[in-house]
């Protein structure tokens, strides 16, 4: 696109400029496209664009004949630099950008799909990779199991750049929000996990289960880094998931490595109250915590 653009303001400031020639002058056409070109010239450097054509321009040429004409020119072409290095870039990045929301309701987290809220986002995104990596998963719920907050990141390779998508769930207008932004680098990207495969084990656990286990709290989370690490966290339950079964991790069994999902329960820890007595904030913090780990690579395999 950006080629394009390019290539239409060059035409259209040709057409403009050979019509107003004051002096007789050998091969014009040729020397104000050379012009408009060096005009709009870039120089790239960690990933700014500047336009080193048109400073040369200023510092250097001293045109004689159609000296008006040779500038306009050169102004033109620092102007198509401006149009496709920094205007069209930022637009393209605002429209990509964009908030895109998908209609959905869902009821408690006692009986949710994962896999198929997944699935959903996939298909209304109208993504073609399937090898999505996923990062940074998190449920919020109350006792009776109603969702509060839930997100999760996706990300996919894309040549050299990596395609982010950050999904949030707005419970109070029934509906995911997706953003997306590019970028250059995600230096955890190959230690992530398939974001398919996440959902099938997270679709695994008896989360009403879990949660009845964990005694009567206000508020309950499950989160996951979805990242592959050496696990050894000590004096806390952890179990193992494989082939849909679930099995008591002990402590002697650790370090492992692999993936792990946290769930827990949300205690009160404080809380702070104006002049008048009415709390005005309130600080949790995580309790019986519970972690399950799968893929897992005992320590010597």
């Amino acid at each position: 696109m950006a080629s394009i653009i390019y290539t239409i303001i060059l035409i259209i400031s040709l057409l403009f400029l050979i019509r107003k020639k004051d002096d007789f002058e050998s091969y014009f056409l040729l020397k104000i496209m050379g012009f408009f070109i060096l005009g709009s010239f870039a120089f790239h450097f960690n990933q700014i664009s500047l336009p080193l054509g048109f400073l040369v321009f200023l510092l250097f040429f001293r045109p004689k004949l159609n000296v008006d004409v040779k500038r306009k020119a050169a102004v033109y072409g620092v102007l198509a630099f401006m149009m496709v290095n920094w205007i069209l870039p930022y637009a393209v990045n605002v429209w990509e950008s964009r908030p895109i929301f998908i209609e959905h309701k869902f009821g408690s987290i006692y009986t949710m799909n994962f896999l198929d809220e997944y699935e959903l986002v996939w298909q209304e995104l109208k993504l073609e990779n399937n090898d999505l990596r996923l990062e940074d998963f998190e449920v919020d719920y109350d006792r009776d199991g109603k969702i509060t907050d839930l997100e999760w990141q996706l990300l996919g390779q894309n040549d050299k750049s990596y395609n982010h998508y950050q999904i949030r769930y707005e419970s109070d207008k029934s509906r995911y929000r997706v953003t997306f932004s590019q970028l250059d680098t995600w230096l955890q990207y190959n230690r992530l996990i398939e974001a398919g495969h996440f959902f099938e084990i997270l679709n695994v656990l008896d989360i009403k289960g879990i949660t009845h286990s964990k005694g009567d709290f206000s508020s309950y989370g499950i989160k996951s880094t979805g990242e592959r690490v050496n696990y050894g966290m000590e004096n806390r339950t952890h179990f193992t998931v494989l082939n849909a079964e679930i099995q008591t991790l002990s402590d002697e069994q650790l370090p492992v490595e692999g993936y792990y999902i946290s769930t827990f329960a949300m205690q009160k820890s404080g809380e702070e109250r104006d002049k008048r007595g009415n709390i005005i904030q309130e600080s949790f913090e995580g309790a019986k915590p519970s972690d399950y780990l799968f893929d897992v690579n005992f320590d010597g395999e």
